[in-house]
């Protein structure tokens, strides 16, 4: 059980974010999660939507240099100590976490962490054996 990431190429310089985001609000596109990341000369604009699909497919059509990547999605309690408690299986079964990033939910109590790991099916089969919550893009 993944979730599907979309990644933007986009220049690192003012504005470029606009132009994707834009184009996916205009198609009705919603957003779950986003995060850039950047170096000297290119960001990577990195998002969950609820169709990637049509994302992708809206993306593409404006020029976009677009790719997708499996990541695993985890519940993990909305107070002190929830991410630690997972980071804590992730360490044990040597899961090494390439990047993360979060979403909150309407849920109060919950948040969902979006990992990157270099295995993402092996690492799948280990966390199920700890009870994790993990996620799918319909769970979102």
């Amino acid at each position: 059980m993944s979730v599907q990431q979309i990644s933007v190429f986009i220049e690192n310089r003012p504005g470029q974010a606009f132009k994707p985001i834009k184009a996916l609000a205009n198609a009705g596109v919603d957003l779950c999660a986003i995060s850039i990341a950047d170096t000297k000369d290119f960001g990577i604009l990195r998002m969950i939507t609820r169709d990637n699909d049509k994302a992708i497919r809206i993306l593409k059509e404006i020029g976009c240099t677009v790719t997708h990547t499996e990541l695993i999605g985890v519940v993990v309690d909305d107070a002190p100590g929830g991410l630690s408690g997972v980071l804590d299986v992730f360490k044990k079964e040597d899961i090494n976490i390439e990047y993360l990033y979060s979403y909150l939910p309407k849920r109060e109590s919950e948040a969902i962490m979006f990992f990157k790991v270099e295995q993402t099916e092996s690492a799948i089969k280990k966390l199920n054996k700890y009870k994790l919550k993990l996620v799918s893009a319909e769970n979102i």
